[in-house]
């Protein structure tokens, strides 16, 4: 028992001092709060075109205005192969990803965050019906 708090004390310390990698595998951990909240795609859907669209584009296909200027170039969110869960997506969205994804924790609020990742995993799902 010792040992796992020890273990999880030090993760605390290490998230805290800015290590990204175990800040993301900590969020990952999270419940999706707004997971069946019936509006929470609409309004992800809002945040997305504010915050997200100048570079994933308006379709969530990666082609935004601002993706021709960027390596590597923004996800395409209706790709088969993108297969992200909302938990992985809103710690993406919330700390950002080297240079060119910018972390929006800070900007968006948390739930702004989750409602933006269930509408991301809409579109996921809406490409495989």
């Amino acid at each position: 028992m010792r040992v796992k708090r020890l273990i999880l004390v030090v993760g605390m310390v290490i998230a805290m001092a800015g290590c990204s990698h175990v800040r993301m595998g900590l969020f990952l951990l999270e419940d999706n709060p707004s997971e069946n909240d019936p509006d929470s795609v609409a309004r992800g859907r809002v945040a997305f075109a504010a915050n997200c669209a100048s570079c994933h584009g308006t379709n969530a296909d990666g082609a935004g205005a601002e993706a021709k200027d960027l390596t590597p170039k923004p996800t395409n969110f209706i790709a088969p192969s993108y297969t992200k869960t909302a938990a992985r997506i809103a710690a993406r969205i919330t700390y950002g990803k080297g240079d060119v994804m910018p972390a929006f924790d800070g900007t968006l609020s948390k739930a702004e965050i989750w409602d933006t990742a269930n509408y991301l995993r809409s579109l996921q799902k809406a490409g495989t019906e």
